[in-house]
């Protein structure tokens, strides 16, 4: 599986009202192979997205956001879609273009592949090494800092700020 197949299979779910759901009907057609493939860009995907300023987005988005959090949130980034997802990686403001009335966090997406292929062979899914740093990459900050929220994430933080 490339990477277009990998994003045409999250088109088709990334609007659905339950996405992880959705995938798994979707899943339940690929064979272990495709499923494996799938995850390693799912996890490439996650690691990039692993960056101090979308960590202050999820914090404005969500109202708050753990290291936990975080994971969740950057599932349920990928299961919005290509655009958003390369965009907010490049400009996590962008995503004050969009309505996440519900949030974004979905904890229950990033397990779907793991789950299907553990089903299908009884076995868990191998997978590669995270090449994921310790600390996320960018400038950390405070996220409880009003100010420094505006000034770094101006659009979010005047949507979905106090």
């Amino acid at each position: 599986m490339n990477i277009q197949e990998f994003w045409a299979i999250i088109e088709k779910v990334k609007k659905k009202e339950e996405p992880e759901e959705a995938i798994k009907r979707l899943f339940k057609k690929l064979a272990p192979e495709e499923l494996i493939s799938y995850q390693k860009h799912f996890d490439s995907l996650f690691e990039q997205a692993y960056q101090w300023n979308l960590w202050g987005a999820a914090f404005i988005i969500e109202g708050g956001c753990s290291d936990d959090g975080f994971t969740d949130f950057r599932y349920g980034l990928i299961s919005k879609g290509r655009t958003i997802f390369e965009n907010s990686v490049v400009n996590p403001d962008t995503l004050a273009n969009f309505d996440f009335e519900d949030g974004i966090s979905n904890e229950l997406f990033g397990y779907s592949a793991l789950e299907i292929y553990e089903e299908k062979t009884g076995n868990e899914m191998p997978r590669d090494e995270t090449t994921q740093t310790d600390d996320p990459v960018g400038e950390e900050w405070d996220f409880d800092d009003e100010a420094e929220n505006a000034k770094r994430l101006p659009q979010l933080w005047a949507k979905y700020g106090n």
